[in-house]
């Protein structure tokens, strides 16, 4: 199911700080996303992360759809443990963090409402496993621009 100008979808993406959003396609090809994902941990307390991407379908209407995408995301995580360049955990570092990056995707209709997705993105910063027995169970972000892939599920409400 092609989505038209109007069309309003749920995504459930698998990127790092999971996340729900929805999408409302400006155009036939243009689509804003805004995104949320809440988490807790008793031992690390509350992790938000809201976002955005902006999607450019390159040939919208095919079973398969190719796009270009862009991100913006605010992460806010007690848990995480960042880097410097050299690698060394910094000491006093702080847990709100603004990641940004653009890439390529594709949507391909697995029934006529749901649609499997697959991304990549080179994005500002890197997420890692925190080393260390003082950073168990917590995440690293490693400045620097790397590349990142994500996959999902889209329900097209209309």
């Amino acid at each position: 199911m092609a989505q038209g100008r109007g069309s309003l979808t749920l995504d459930a993406m698998t990127t790092p700080g999971r996340h729900f959003g929805f999408a409302y396609y400006i155009t036939d090809r243009l689509s804003l996303r805004p995104s949320l994902g809440v988490g807790y941990s008793a031992q690390y307390g509350t992790e938000i992360n809201l976002g955005g991407d902006v999607r450019f379908e390159l040939l919208p209407g095919g079973r398969v759809t190719p796009y270009l995408t862009g991100s913006f995301n605010y992460l806010r995580s007690p848990a995480l443990v960042q880097y410097d360049a050299s690698g060394s955990p910094q000491s006093s570092a702080d847990p709100n963090v603004a990641r940004y990056g653009a890439g390529l995707g594709f949507r391909t209709q697995l029934k006529y409402r749901l649609a499997l997705i697959g991304e990549g993105w080179v994005m500002s910063s890197a997420f890692r496993d925190a080393t260390g027995g003082a950073f168990y169970g917590q995440q690293g972000l490693q400045p620097g621009a790397h590349f990142e892939a994500a996959v999902g599920l889209s329900y097209a409400f209309n």
